[in-house]
């Protein structure tokens, strides 16, 4: 299909003026005021395609002088349909290159994902008009509108100027096409074409609907090599892998019989969560919903195109979560660790496994990434299991410029022979110490207290794969369980309890501060890269910067409010907390927010996407 041209490709395009109906303006004042009732007299004075849409847009209540429409920017680049549409929209760029024309992407609903044009003019409006990525130009938020009217009616459409309903829309024309899957018939995306009313042409139409026919074809080829690919790859993988083996790809998941039996509908998510957060291979241990623990190991799989989208993601799966008793369900009640608040399902997992441990004097390796609590849990499951015994704790950061000191502190806790000895940030020992260490773990093997060893789960990945592995793995080996505890992002249910229990803990007067549920709702959305350690610190600074007797959410830190894809520089920090602030200021409202910044509405949609800005 590459090899075929459109119409007009390497030519100057001829723009005629189209004028489709001799009195569409009268015709649309008539409508808005009622009169145009009779069936024959309004056809007769306005096209039926375009007279239907109006009648939808009024059903659906569209303003005819304001543009409202919603905003989502979630689009994979590296969909089927921008991977096949990639090229089409180069060429037609190409073809339309100095020509007041625009060429729009949409996903099925109408979401504009790619717009393309070189006029600045032209540019600037469809900026004003919210004519940009991410926004909806769906009927029922626009009006009649050669996107959404193409979207409603399923047929190639197109609006010409004052055939628009929405007043703001009538100094461009514009034709667009549905794409379709054609093995399905399932609607893709839509491709359109805008310009100034005065420089619309018909052949906007033939254009659009020759670019979606080639999009058609070319998706229907990258579909079928892609999966053809994936499939190649899981087929081939099987025969050598004594794992559960999954193989993910844009709408398909192929699993073997290992890997039905072990994952969920919910891990199934998590899965192509964790792929798409590492696109170029990962490594990674997963809680699953069940309670136990897999390490995942996976890597891309090559796409049919050099250089492109990857067809797939293979995938292993090793459970690891023990090694001599089946993995434990989720408990029905969740056990109450003094110290220790948590409800939800995948964290009260991992408390009865730990304290299951505990209570069989079992040793343990505790990890989790860091903040997430790891010490007050195993503080809490010895308090549960043994609140009389000893409580020894021996930071490995302490190690360092005293080892002789270090090791023999350890190794007299743990040559008592009863009580918990706690050994933390274990992932920070150099290799000669670990080496030491694992002596004395040898030499002290048959006591019959609980030892707990704790790694941060960053750092042990760094540390594994670096020049102390050997010893860090002999090390390791000497614990017969693990436990993971859940980030915090993944047991968002536990935070309103987390949140109340943090301000109590720190409240001076007899009644604890409380958050509002707008501020427990923006806790709840907020990613936790620091986990509980960074919510207890977000607490802090809500309390010192609170106005009334409660939280709020505009008392919550900005940074908290965003998440952005990369470090800011001082002049992004600044103009995201300007942003935050506006928003905040207007009960987030970004209309009126940029009115206040002095921007526009999709300069402001495309600056809270950028520093993934959530209220």
């Amino acid at each position: 299909m590459e090899q075929r041209k459109p119409p007009l490709t390497g030519s100057r395009i001829s723009l005629e003026r189209a004028v489709p109906h001799p009195n569409p303006v009268r015709a649309r004042t008539r409508f808005l005021e009622g009169e145009l009732e009779d069936e024959n007299v309004s056809r007769a004075e306005v096209r039926p395609p375009i007279l239907d849409s109006w009648r939808r847009s009024r059903f659906f209540g569209v303003d005819a002088d304001r543009i409202e429409t919603p905003y989502n920017a979630d689009f994979d680049p590296h969909s089927r349909l921008a991977t096949a549409a990639g090229p089409v929209l180069d060429r037609l760029s190409d073809a339309l290159h100095g020509t007041p024309m625009c060429l729009i992407l949409t996903d099925s609903r109408g979401r504009v994902r790619e717009r393309r044009t070189g006029d600045h003019a032209l540019h600037r409006h469809l900026d004003e008009i919210s004519l940009a990525p991410g926004f909806s130009y769906a009927e029922e938020y626009v009006g009649t509108n050669g996107i959404g009217t193409a979207a409603e009616e399923g047929r190639t459409s197109h609006v010409f100027g004052s055939e628009h309903f929405s007043e703001r829309l009538q100094r461009v024309s514009c034709a667009a096409a549905p794409i379709r899957n054609l093995a399905s018939g399932r609607l893709l995306g839509l491709i359109d074409l805008t310009s100034w009313q005065h420089t619309a042409s018909p052949l906007m139409l033939a254009l659009v609907r020759e670019a979606a026919a080639d999009i058609e074809e070319r998706v229907l080829d990258i579909g079928s090599e892609r999966e053809r690919a994936a499939l190649r790859a899981f087929l081939t993988s099987r025969p050598g892998s004594r794992r559960a083996l999954v193989t993910l790809t844009d709408g398909l998941l192929l699993a073997d019989a290992a890997a039905t039996e072990l994952l969920s509908p919910a891990d199934h998510r998590r899965l192509r969560e964790i792929a798409a957060d590492q696109p170029d291979g990962l490594d990674q241990r997963l809680l699953l919903s069940d309670g136990r623990t897999v390490q995942v190991r996976g890597e891309p799989v090559a796409g049919p195109a050099a250089g492109g989208a990857p067809a797939g993601y293979l995938l292993e799966l090793r459970i690891v979560a023990e090694r001599h008793e089946p993995a434990p369900r989720t408990p029905s009640r969740t056990l109450r660790l003094p110290g220790v608040i948590g409800s939800s399902p995948v964290f009260g997992s991992a408390v009865a496994q730990l304290v299951r441990q505990c209570e069989q004097s079992r040793w343990t390796l505790v990890e989790g990434e860091a903040g997430t609590g790891k010490l007050e849990l195993v503080r809490g499951a010895h308090r549960h299991a043994g609140p009389t015994s000893p409580f020894a704790v021996h930071d490995a950061a302490n190690a360092r410029g005293a080892t002789a000191r270090w090791l023999q502190a350890v190794f007299r806790d743990l040559a008592e022979d009863q009580g918990t000895v706690v050994l933390r940030h274990l992932d920070l020992l150099p290799s000669s110490v670990a080496v030491q260490l694992d002596g004395v773990l040898c030499a002290t093997a048959g006591r019959s207290g609980w030892v707990a060893g704790l790694l941060t789960r960053d750092r042990h990945t760094t540390a594994v794969t670096g020049t102390t592995a050997p010893a860090f793995t002999t090390l390791t080996g000497r614990f017969s369980a693990e436990v993971t505890v859940p980030p915090l992002r993944h047991r968002t249910a536990d935070i309103p309890a987390l949140a109340a229990g943090l301000l109590a803990r720190h409240s001076r007067g007899d009644d604890a501060i409380r958050c509002t549920d707008a501020a427990l709702r923006a806790l709840s959305r907020a990613p936790w890269p620091g986990n509980v350690r960074q919510l207890e610190g977000s607490l802090r600074y809500a309390e010192a910067h609170r106005t009334g007797p409660m939280i709020e959410e505009t008392d919550l830190p900005p940074t908290l409010l965003s998440q952005a894809q990369h470090p800011l520089s001082p002049w992004e920090s600044t103009e995201r907390d300007m942003i935050v602030q506006a928003l905040l200021d207007h009960g987030g409202d970004k209309t009126k927010a940029a009115r206040a910044l002095g921007i526009s509405r999709a300069t402001i949609y495309r600056k809270v996407t950028a520093y993934g800005i959530r209220l």
